[in-house]
């Protein structure tokens, strides 16, 4: 087997678990009513987006020669730190998927009995699943080998968050108020907190 192959295969695994650990919770919290959503034309826009960079697009590259004219060699030692990435960010996903349960939305928006989750992976960071996706993005970028498809992820993820960070945590102040702010106190966005 080529590398190229094998980090084809891990790229299809990775994409195929990351849809195993989502959909269920997508699905099922779908029936939970949302009481505010502050989502917006944009942010749906920029899903929509980020769900063409990170799983139109490599599927296109995996299993058609549409983007065959900007492939290029990749160095097997970064490939290697893809698939590093993509175990850690996977890791993340579940695990913050798993701590946030019926609290969570692909949507900026509250759910009906929406609870302050600070306990589990939200214990040392406020945004694991934005730490979680920004790595598997980072895997993409360095188990494709094409100047298009391999980035796509990331520019199109990074585009969302920096639209949507700020928005998602004055939601949270305004909804939870001063339990909010001092969980932000003590946690940092994307990276545990060195802090006490």
């Amino acid at each position: 087997m080529h590398h190229k192959d094998l980090f084809d295969y891990v790229y299809i695994v990775m994409l195929v678990l990351c849809f195993l650990i989502r959909a269920p919770l997508e699905f099922k919290n779908k029936r939970i009513r949302a009481v505010e959503s502050r989502e917006s034309t944009v942010g749906r826009l920029l899903l929509l987006l980020v769900f063409t960079g990170s799983t139109t697009m490599p599927v296109l590259y995996l299993f058609t020669p549409w983007f065959d004219f900007a492939d290029y060699p990749l160095p097997a030692g970064l490939s290697y730190l893809g698939i590093v990435l993509a175990v850690l960010g996977l890791f993340l996903f579940w695990k913050s998927h798993r701590d946030l349960g019926r609290q969570f939305s692909p949507m900026l928006e509250l759910k009906d009995s929406h609870v302050l989750v600070s306990e589990g992976i939200y214990r040392k960071i406020r945004h694991p699943m934005y730490t979680a996706i920004f790595a598997i993005a980072i895997a993409q970028l360095l188990l494709i080998g094409n100047f298009v498809v391999g980035p796509a992820f990331v520019l199109t993820f990074s585009l969302l968050y920096c639209s949507r960070i700020e928005q998602e945590e004055k939601m949270m102040l305004d909804h939870f108020g001063s339990a909010y702010a001092q969980y932000q106190a003590r946690t940092n966005r994307l990276f545990p907190s060195l802090r006490r």
